[in-house]
């Protein structure tokens, strides 16, 4: 699903940090060890090597800094932190310096050599790895025959293969108060970008540092846009003969932390954001002639054949966008490939028929491919599943994305389809998912569009549970149960469960149904789709020791799940925009329904606590009603979302409203003159009947030792 290559250098101490995408992280650490995950040994002559070498004459090399102060007691001390990037047309050339010294023996762990790189799109040269003793260096690096290159692909377990490879070497002699340095370059000359550049830079947050620096420099050729996230990396611009230089430059500091539990847009801090895009439309013109390419079909193309069986079946432009959208769910599995130019570039719709695998942007061509075929508006979209929000905030970049998706157009209304996703099979029933925006790809360009959920009609989840307790209270209740899943979120079970055998589906599912009844034994368990609402249905039977608590001389229950609210921290150590408003999921909407059989006919019960019709903050709609009809009581307790952000200003009252409500719920309280049951009866003689076997075994074992004992005197 990642869309980029490396484009986030955030240096996190003592290792510097790259992330491809906002939907992944490729970490350029020192580490300990090495998780191998491929078929390429460690040190495969057959794998590309990083070259040793002397940084390039623009990199201005950073002399070893002072320590920070008030770093006593620190693991490792960090020392250096030195990203500098020069921007060119024929590629991109970054180059990192790092040093910190080990202050514990904690910090000998991780000190090793380990830097990742795509060697379709990248060189890697590494300049230093030394050890400085007492003033005097110790170099680990050498010529570089030792530096072991390994293909681990981390994300194997998750279906994505990016062809990255990591080169790794164990220092020897690693000693408390040493002070580690590592410097290196990436190149990276990206077709796919067309020439362009664009990079973000900055101290990971909350690091304590002797000296932090970002240098970024281009030529007068390059027309360059920047701009600064709140924090302390306030660079200056100064002209010089080759163009322009970008220097941030700080010196025993400390990286301020963002606002806790905000929404995305305000978390990326301490940093400087670089682009030569100078708006959206040109990213997504770049992005045009790469899908253009792969949406074309060859004359004899097998995709064809299959957008003409779908248009023997039906006239109507939703259905048949429903059946191509089937054909792509059901027919490709997700396999997500980034070698080579995959992380910006889609295979071809023909090739990834004929594989019969695909990633989201795999996906997306095909999809577009026989919508084409059959007469459907449709265009690709690139989207943030995670930080929409940051991405309309953000500059212009390639980078921003890490997900692909359908726009289709019917009747005016747009519709967003996605082929990685499993049983959306009505267009009525699809919901806009909340990506806040996305970008199509259009050879013209367009802008950044609003992809924004409708307020939801109905519950996206509603757990229902029957205890039938008519047999006593201390016996065990007949439990029987169902989980409806509706919406997108129906799509999201049906996909967690779809791809497990039968006997690891049973073992998930009670698990899920332990989760949310702790006390529930679950038996039978059957998942079902219903065709006339597309929800995804899990249901139980099975057994439930309910826990009737004894207080003061009277018994009592409190019905499950029948709270409303919670306690959520409002509380922020960061300085930085703490007046920031706090995130919330949304759309959501979930119901818990408990139905309890009493015995006796009910009689003598009594129910305490009321039922709940409240609004806080504008945030959350909470319900609860109390129902009794002769011996059942039924307890729904419902939340509904109504926004994803609540201001800072309102944020105490409501977390008090809220933590007000979490602490009542629904009490059942028996009579003080309950009598047995039979059923109850029967247990306690049973429960009896074996405690006296049980003593009555004790007892001839005590006998038999004794015995023992005054044979041996």
């Amino acid at each position: 699903m990642k869309l980029s290559h490396a484009a986030l250098a955030l240096l996190a101490w003592p290792a510097i940090v790259l992330a491809d995408a906002p939907g992944g992280l490729i970490a350029v650490t020192p580490s300990p060890a090495v998780d191998s995950a491929l078929a390429a040994k460690p040190g495969d002559p057959s794998l590309p090597r990083p070259r040793v070498a002397a940084p390039a004459a623009w990199v201005d090399v950073a002399p070893l800094p002072k320590a920070p102060t008030d770093s006593a007691g620190a693991a490792t001390i960090q020392l250096l932190g030195d990203v500098q990037v020069r921007f060119a047309k024929a590629g991109d050339t970054s180059y990192f310096a790092t040093a910190w010294q080990i202050g514990s023996a904690q910090g000998l762990d991780g000190s090793a050599l380990q830097v990742d790189w795509d060697p379709a799109l990248e060189s890697l040269t590494i300049h230093r790895y030394r050890i400085l003793r007492g003033g005097q260096p110790i170099d680990l690096l050498g010529d570089g025959h030792a530096i072991k290159v390994i293909q681990r692909e981390g994300g194997l377990e998750n279906a994505m293969l990016d062809g990255r490879l990591t080169a790794t070497l164990q220092p020897e002699d690693l000693r408390v108060g040493d002070v580690v340095e590592l410097s290196y370059s990436i190149t990276n000359h990206d077709p796919a970008m067309g020439g362009r550049s664009q990079y973000v830079a900055g101290p990971s947050d909350g690091v304590n540092f002797g000296r932090f620096r970002v240098r970024m420099l281009w030529d007068k050729d390059k027309q360059m846009q920047w701009r600064v996230f709140p924090g302390i990396i306030q660079p200056k611009l100064r002209k010089t003969a080759q163009g322009n230089e970008l220097v941030a430059d700080l010196y025993n500091g400390t990286a301020p932390l963002g606002p806790e539990g905000a929404p995305s847009r305000f978390k990326l801090v301490n940093a400087v954001e670089i682009t030569e895009f100078t708006d959206w439309q040109g990213v997504s013109h770049t992005f045009a002639p790469l899908y253009a390419k792969a949406v074309t079909l060859a004359p004899n193309s097998p995709i064809k054949a299959e957008a003409a069986k779908i248009a023997a079946q039906t006239t109507d432009p939703k259905r048949r966008a429903e059946l191509a959208l089937a054909l792509v769910q059901q027919q490709i599995r997700y396999l997500y490939l980034g070698m080579d130019d995959g992380g910006f570039v889609p295979a071809t719709a023909d090739q990834t028929w004929s594989r019969r695998f695909g990633d989201c942007k795999a996906k997306t061509v095909l999809l577009v491919a026989l919508l084409n075929e059959l007469g459907v508006t449709a265009r690709p979209v690139l989207v943030n599943t995670k930080q929409g929000d940051l991405v309309a905030a953000r500059l212009p970049t390639m980078e921003s994305f890490d997900h692909a998706i359908v726009e289709v157009q019917i009747g005016g209304k747009s519709y967003w389809l996605d082929g990685t996703r499993l049983g959306d099979d009505s267009l009525d029933r699809l919901e806009a998912p909340n990506y806040t925006v996305g970008l199509p790809v259009t050879e013209a360009g367009s802008p950044l569009v609003a992809i924004v959920p409708d307020a939801l009609d109905r519950p996206t989840q509603v757990v229902s549970l029957t205890l039938d307790a008519s047999r006593g209270v201390d016996v065990p209740a007949l439990a029987s149960g169902e989980m409806r899943f509706h919406g997108r979120s129906g799509s999201d079970m049906r996909q967690t469960y779809a791809g497990y055998s039968q006997a690891d589906r049973q073992r998930e599912l009670r698990k899920l149904w332990r989760n949310t009844y702790d006390f529930v034994a679950p038996g039978k368990i059957l998942t079902a789709n219903d065709p006339a609402t597309g929800d995804f249905v899990i249901t139980m039977t099975g057994s439930a020791t309910m826990e009737w608590t004894r207080d003061q001389g009277v018994r009592w229950y409190e019905m499950d799940r029948s709270r409303l609210g919670w306690r959520f921290n409002i509380a922020r150590e960061g300085e930085l925009s703490p007046d920031a408003p706090y995130a919330f999921d949304y759309p959501d909407w979930w119901t818990y329904r408990e139905t309890i059989i009493l015995p006796g006919g009910g009689k003598g019960f009594r129910i305490q606590g009321e039922g709940v019709d409240q609004t806080v903050g504008d945030l959350y709609q909470f319900r609860r009603t109390v129902d009794r009809d002769g011996d059942k009581v039924t307890v729904v307790a419902e939340t509904r979302a109504l926004a994803g952000e609540l201001p800072a200003a309102r944020a105490t009252r409501a977390r008090a409203q809220m933590t007000e409500l979490a602490s009542s719920g629904i009490y059942l309280r028996m009579p003080p003159d309950y009598e047995p049951t039979d059923a109850e009866k029967d247990q306690a003689r049973r429960e009896d009947e074996a405690e006296a076997s049980a003593a009555r075994a004790r007892d001839k074992g005590a006998a038999g030792s004794s015995k023992g004992a005054a044979g041996d005197r």
